[in-house]
């Protein structure tokens, strides 16, 4: 009995090393990385939140108190190259970031007295592309002054979110298995990553009304970025928990038309650029954000 017993611990002993081998072979990468400002991934950090800014659609103008106006918003996201997906590991992995071209959102301003207006917009949980966003706006705007062919305007805004979804190893790469072309850096699974975006900034802005329907306008900006990237992400036998952070100040221009289409309907089409920069190969170049943003509005009496 005492000799079956010693081999049936030793059996179980043989058989739970066994078990845990795999486990303990599997190397962990859990640190906090502070990224400079024109790293690939703080420069693709920087870009996505800039897509996702609350832009004005117009100056602010007098406004009634307990107005509201809705809001559907679309605006379209231009597919990055092949030199500027080079985003992972300080610019010498390629990331499938072109998931979709065109992102939507609503919005409502209400407007309070003494033509404050305040505006609310959100991007919400659908899955696109892979991605899942998480994303909600605010902005304060008044007119500041007025004459019969020009208005100028101020805002304050701002934007706090996620997005989550398998960033650094997507679907299409793990299903490629041991493809070393396809799946160069071996992702065992898709990944469940999370990006943060937080943002503020102030934005002044000039209208110069041609006729009662027709408005063209212009806007600078300045904007602060606080981003996050929170990776989780399997590939070759390493658990990766690594977390990325980005910080910095980026500048904008708007230019647009607004068309008032009847007295509840107005119609805005803009412009958007910001300059960004970032190094690649260690040379740090300009990579700017030119895309076109539109929104119809409806006023609610």
């Amino acid at each position: 009995m005492r000799l079956k017993t010693v081999v049936a611990v030793l059996s179980a002993i043989i058989v739970l090393s066994g078990l845990s081998a795999p486990v303990c072979a599997q190397e962990v990468f859990e640190f906090t990385e502070v990224l400079a400002k024109d790293r690939p991934e703080a420069w693709a950090m920087k870009l996505i939140g800039s897509e996702l800014l609350l832009t004005s659609m117009g100056v602010p103008a007098k406004i009634r108190s307990r107005e509201i106006q809705l809001g559907v918003e679309a605006g379209w996201i231009p597919k990055l190259s092949d030199q500027q997906r080079l985003i992972g590991f300080n610019g010498i992995k390629r990331e499938n970031v072109n998931r979709t071209s065109l992102f939507g959102r609503p919005r409502v301003t209400i407007g309070l007295p003494s033509d404050v207006s305040i505006t609310f917009g959100y991007i919400p949980p659908v899955r696109i592309g892979g991605i899942r966003p998480n994303v909600a706006s605010f902005a304060v705007g008044r007119p500041l002054w007025s004459k019969s062919h020009w208005r100028l305007g101020g805002r304050i805004f701002g934007q706090a979110g996620n997005l989550k979804g398998d960033i650094t190893c997507d679907r299409a790469t793990v299903a490629a298995g041991v493809d070393p072309v396809r799946n160069p850096y071996q992702c065992e699974a898709p990944s469940k990553d999370t990006m943060k975006i937080r943002s503020v900034g102030m934005e002044l802005g000039s209208a110069f009304p041609l006729s009662d329907k027709f408005e063209p306008y212009v806007g600078a900006a300045w904007n602060y970025f606080d981003t996050e990237f929170h990776t989780d992400a399997h590939y070759a036998g390493i658990q990766d928990r690594s977390v990325l952070l980005a910080s910095g100040p980026t500048f904008a221009l708007t230019t647009g038309i607004s068309y008032r289409l009847s007295a509840r309907i107005r119609l805005s089409g803009e412009f958007f650029y910001t300059p960004l920069d970032v190094s690649r190969g260690g040379v740090r170049v300009g990579d700017a954000l030119m895309n076109l943003r539109g929104c119809m509005f409806y006023a609610l009496k």
